[in-house]
């Protein structure tokens, strides 16, 4: 296929750049390509070119990014999504689209599906839920793929950092009270093939499969004990909790139980592993890739 996609220079995008290269004919559009803040030529830009399907991992992607820049956070997460929709759907070419879990309800704990409420706290959050609801109607065949906590991706994420941090000996800290799912790259991206490959449209929760909600501080916790379990550390490296309000960069508002459960996914047949063994899958390969026999 020939694969617009956007987003390439961050985590998601890069990573389905590298993924689909060897698979499909990927045409990255960033911003030197195509400025998704101009509605006109990203209109004009799609209208004009030639592509099988077009991905959109594109977005202003945090909560304090969005409160300072919020006509740019409104222009990419809302208007830029509707236009490719539409113009996907005038040209009967399929859409993905990617979107958050913090659009959810975060005030109740448990496990989120794809029918439970949405009622975001912060302006990352209404953009990316109004994104959504502008895509959907512009383009009723598209999907919306939401992902929480990527692994493995294009960058440092939390997991490889954490790894970083036990390697280099620094002390490990995390937050204990806010709840999501890890989802490794891989597993999103077999996700995507199979929804691609099955003509699949609506709205997808793109995640692990998990018993509970997970918190950071628990995210840090089994990381190392997937370090220490290959032999790498003496003993697991403890993980000093902390709470969201204690952590300066985290000055935006953040929902707490935004933990999403795949049933869609699971109820077309995909069944995504749970979330501890794809991490340790990634801890082993990250150790493969280290020089460094012990920490």
């Amino acid at each position: 296929m020939k694969i617009f996609l956007t987003g390439t220079t961050g985590k998601v995008g890069g990573y389905l750049a590298d993924y689909w290269q060897d698979l499909h004919q990927v045409t990255a559009c960033p911003r030197s390509v195509v400025d998704l803040t101009d509605t006109a030529q990203l209109s004009r830009f799609l209208e004009e070119s030639d592509f099988d399907l077009l991905v959109n991992p594109a977005a202003v992607s945090t909560p304090e990014g969005c409160e300072s820049a919020p006509e740019l956070a409104e222009k990419v997460n809302v208007e830029a999504p509707a236009t490719m929709a539409r113009v996907c759907r005038e040209k009967g070419v399929p859409f993905i689209h990617f979107s958050t879990d913090y659009v959810l309800d975060g005030s109740e704990a448990g496990l989120k599906a794809e029918d439970s409420p949405c009622q975001p706290n912060n302006l990352y959050g209404r953009t990316k839920l109004a994104g959504e609801q502008e895509v959907t109607a512009a383009h009723p065949e598209a999907i919306v793929a939401r992902v929480s906590w990527v692994f493995g991706s294009a960058g440092e994420g939390f997991l490889e950092k954490v790894f970083r941090q036990i390697q280099e000996k620094v002390a490990l800290e995390a937050v204990a009270d806010k709840y999501s799912v890890p989802t490794s790259a891989t597993e999103m991206a077999k996700a995507l093939d199979f929804l691609i490959a099955s003509r699949s449209h609506g709205l997808f929760h793109l995640t692990q499969t998990a018993a509970e909600p997970v918190s950071w501080h628990r995210y840090a916790v089994e990381v190392s004990a997937a370090v220490h379990e290959l032999g790498l550390t003496e003993g697991p490296i403890p993980v000093t909790p902390r709470r969201m309000e204690e952590i300066p960069v985290l000055r935006t508002n953040r929902p707490v139980h935004t933990a999403m459960t795949p049933a869609k996914l699971s109820s077309l047949g995909h069944e995504m592993a749970d979330w501890t063994h794809v991490l340790r899958q990634r801890v082993t390969e990250l150790q493969s890739n280290n020089s460094h026999p012990a920490f």
